[in-house]
């Protein structure tokens, strides 16, 4: 089997997207207005990757397009109280689903072809409890959509967290306490952040939510996930029940600063893994597997200097 893959480079620790947030505005009208070039801009590349592997990977099934973790954040400098962070956090969770579905639609397959997108990863902060035993969860989450699997008509969906946080996720770390980061988001801003995630994996269908996530998008091709820290800490087969499928002959690590290790055992049943990381000036890379083992990177073809293209052999 023979699927393509796309990436767009884009740095995302310091994001080269996002405007100065104007004095008149709320934090949800900024977030807002942030989202939709960034929608704007996705799209635009997604087109330009379809209509280059239509013409050079004649045979693919699909396009797997990919971009980095944090893609959807916008800088934690401009929220300016602790209530402007519960507006911004509760906006992220209805916002971003909506921008991504809003792609597929745009992208039909009778022109585009099949099309799976793995959609970066948005960061949010959800506050537990109050007073001084207070702290913050962490739900940042990686959405896979496809524009070809809906339901009634909205494109199926399913949200990957990432479990481990990392000591810059929201910027470089102050302190850090037993199983707490502490964080200044802005000069008016400080959160105590738990090191774990409690959240789990979700696909979502019209009348709920099922606690697994989709990987089946391309039959014959199941496909794992990495973000970020998790690649790093997380033991093989330790998320398997919240996975429709095991044995992933593909996986994507979704980074912001971690490369990948070519001395690790990975998974056997992998062929390939694409790496899609936003520190600096962003990174795409593709690697070749062989019984657990890296054994080889694969060429990637510019399309333009921030998007680039990869044909893979799956058996």
């Amino acid at each position: 089997m023979l699927v393509s893959i796309a990436s767009l480079r884009q740095p995302t620790f310091k994001s080269q997207f996002s405007k100065q947030r104007s004095s008149y505005q709320t934090i949800s009208e900024y977030l807002v207005s942030e989202l939709d070039a960034r929608v704007d801009h996705v799209l635009w590349k997604i087109k330009m990757a379809a209509k280059a592997a239509r013409e050079d990977h004649d045979g693919a099934a699909c396009l797997f397009f990919t971009l980095p973790e944090f893609f959807w954040n916008i800088p934690w400098h401009e929220v300016r109280s602790e209530a402007e962070l519960h507006e911004l956090n509760s906006a992220y969770l209805e916002k971003v689903p909506e921008g991504v579905a809003s792609l597929m639609t745009e992208l039909p397959i009778e022109r585009y072809g099949k099309i799976v997108l793995l959609a970066g990863s948005c960061a949010t902060l959800i506050k537990v409890g109050e007073g001084e035993s207070s702290y913050y969860d962490v739900i940042n989450y990686l959405l896979a959509i496809s524009n070809k699997e809906y339901e009634v008509d909205r494109p199926l969906m399913s949200m990957w967290p990432k479990r481990h946080v990392s000591g810059i996720d929201f910027g470089k770390h102050l302190s850090m306490d037993g199983d707490f980061w502490l964080f200044r988001l802005s000069e008016e801003i400080v959160v105590r952040v738990k090191k774990l995630s409690s959240v789990r994996a979700e696909h979502s269908y019209v009348d709920g939510y099922e606690g697994k996530f989709i990987n089946s998008l391309v039959n014959g091709c199941p496909f794992g996930i990495n973000l970020c820290l998790d690649y790093y800490n997380l033991e093989e087969g330790e998320r398997d029940s919240q996975v429709e499928l095991t044995e992933a002959k593909i996986d994507f690590l979704i980074a912001c600063g971690m490369d990948f290790d070519y001395a690790k055992r990975h998974p056997s049943s992998l062929q390939f893994s694409i790496r899609n990381d936003g520190m600096g000036d962003g990174e795409v890379e593709v690697v070749r597997l062989e019984a657990g083992r890296i054994v080889d990177r694969v060429p990637s073809v510019p399309i333009e200097s921030d998007l680039y293209l990869t044909l893979l052999e799956v058996v």
